[in-house]
């Protein structure tokens, strides 16, 4: 048994240390020994999604996040047939900026993938701030940070919610959050049940062994007790 990751622009969008989530990822896929092939791709790298079960693209500075653009929209095709396959794509920071329609920013209209519906408007004032979230797949919150200017529009499902606020774009397989810290690494209830799902799907009925979150449900919980 294995499982494909392909880690996109591993060297151009990987602020943040989000590079934590493969890593998270690895191990604890692992646990549940299965291998796990990881697939480190960037620009002018051949990118089969064919053999991929999870994509993950991280957050990056705004002059990366275009040069990448530019080389995912030669996957645009492969990437909307991936999206309606129920492949799963996990999409952090601003990347996932790059999956919808377009990103209006300083009086200028950038056009994205548009393999999603939804449009990205980037404001003046720049969000920065921790954040705890309800989140709409599972019934821990989500803790995390925040650093962008864009604001999605969408008539997607949302990922993360708390009051009135609706944070991210959540269809079939697809995820894309600004949450940062890495998600997946502070998360340690969401990045099980994302996992558990992630191995369901391709191998139906796997009978799981215990996973090993206890540093990362300790971290959690001092950290969820903060917003109190």
């Amino acid at each position: 048994m294995e499982i494909n990751i392909a880690y996109l622009y591993y060297d151009l969008l990987n602020l943040y240390g989000e590079n934590g989530n493969i890593l998270s990822l690895k191990k604890h896929i692992e646990s549940q020994d299965i291998k796990v092939n990881i697939y480190y791709l960037s620009l002018n790298d051949k990118k089969d999604f064919s053999k991929y079960d999870l994509v993950y693209i991280g957050s990056g500075t705004d002059n990366n996040l275009l040069i990448a653009l530019n080389d995912l929209k030669n996957y645009k095709d492969e990437i909307k047939k991936y999206i309606e396959n129920n492949k799963f794509i996990l999409s952090t920071g601003n990347s996932f900026e790059l999956f919808g329609n377009y990103i209006f920013k300083d009086n200028k209209k950038i056009n994205t993938l548009g393999v999603l519906d939804y449009y990205t408007s980037y404001k003046e004032n720049r969000i920065v701030k921790d954040v705890l979230y309800n989140c709409k797949i599972n019934k821990n919150k989500i803790i995390g940070f925040e650093n962008h200017r864009g604001f999605i529009t969408n008539n997607l499902d949302y990922f993360l919610s708390d009051k009135n606020i609706k944070e991210g774009i959540m269809y079939k397989g697809f995820i894309g959050t600004y949450v940062l810290g890495p998600i997946l690494i502070r998360n340690p209830y969401f990045t099980e049940h994302y996992i558990k799902t992630i191995i369901n799907t391709k191998y139906n009925k796997f009978k799981f062994k215990k996973f090993d979150f206890n540093l990362e449900k300790e971290a959690y919980k001092k950290a969820t007790e903060l917003f109190k």
